[in-house]
C-alpha cells in the first residue's frame, strides 16, 4: 500500500486517522476556547460531525479514498477554526 498510512499504531489505527482524531481534538479544544457565537457552533458540529464518521469506522472500515477525504476536510476546518480564531473568535451571540 502507499505512504505512511500502512504504519499503524499499537490499536492498528492508520497514520491517516490518528492525524484526523488528533486535527479534531485540537479543533474541538480552540473552539471551546472562543466565545459562543453561530460560527464557533457550525463548527463545533462539523467537528463532532466528523468524529462520529470516525468512530463508525471502527465496526466498518473506510477506503482509502474515505480516508484521504476525510483528512482533507478534517485538516481544512482545523485551519478555518484557527483563522476564525485570529479574529477573535467571530461574532458574539447576542441571543
Amino acid at each position: 500500500m502507499r505512504g505512511g498510512d500502512k504504519k499503524n499504531d499499537e490499536k492498528g489505527r492508520s497514520t491517516r486517522l490518528n492525524i484526523v482524531d488528533q486535527s479534531l481534538a485540537d479543533t474541538l479544544e480552540r473552539l471551546r476556547e472562543m466565545p459562543p457565537s453561530p460560527r464557533v457552533r457550525e463548527l463545533r458540529v462539523k467537528a463532532e460531525g466528523f468524529q462520529r464518521v470516525v468512530a463508525a469506522w471502527s465496526a466498518k472500515p473506510p477506503s482509502e479514498m474515505q480516508r484521504n477525504e476525510l483528512l482533507k476536510l478534517a485538516l481544512e476546518l482545523n485551519v478555518e477554526t484557527m483563522a476564525l480564531g485570529r479574529q477573535g473568535g467571530g461574532e458574539k451571540d447576542t441571543r
